[in-house]
């Protein structure tokens, strides 16, 4: 094999792989499995608002349904790959996020039900976060993607 023809085949392989990660970060962040994903917040957290054991019963449901989600989206994923510490740390922190925002919106819903007498202060919780998974979608995949760029890049370096 030549020198040109074994960097042409490297500068291929770079090439694939950056369509890689845009591919997997792509089908991650798919509308169907965001709107999914934020429907199963919804009915995991408005759960609390429901009486005796139709809270057990909806909260099964919202974790089956994040568990059904789960297994489809890695079912019809195109690219399999192994998250690497990066993506992982960035799950980690978009998770935490999540809780505080959450917890912040069952906070201000307290508030809400204890001046204005909201009744189901669970359910306007779980909405606002429900609609926060939604409308924060598009910026984290745009986090995301450069996360897992500078995690291919970096692995490339070594």
């Amino acid at each position: 094999m030549l020198p040109r023809d074994a960097q042409a085949s490297l500068d291929t392989i770079q090439r694939l792989q950056g369509r890689s990660v845009d591919e997997y970060v792509d089908h991650g962040f798919a509308r169907p499995y965001v709107l999914l994903s934020a429907l199963a917040v919804f009915v995991a957290f408005a759960s609390f608002d429901l009486p005796g054991p139709w809270d057990t019963f909806a909260v099964a449901l919202g974790l089956g349904l994040i568990a059904t989600v789960s297994a489809i989206w890695q079912r019809r994923a195109r690219v399999h790959r192994k998250p690497t510490g990066l993506e992982l740390l960035y799950h980690l922190a978009a998770a935490i996020v999540f809780l505080v925002a959450c917890v912040a919106f069952q906070v201000a819903a307290v508030v809400f039900a204890w001046k204005f007498g909201l009744p189901a202060q669970h359910t306007f919780a779980a909405a606002m976060t429900a609609l926060m998974v939604v409308a924060t979608a598009r910026p984290a995949r745009k986090v995301f993607r450069a996360v897992a760029r500078h995690a291919v890049a970096g692995s490339k370096s070594r």
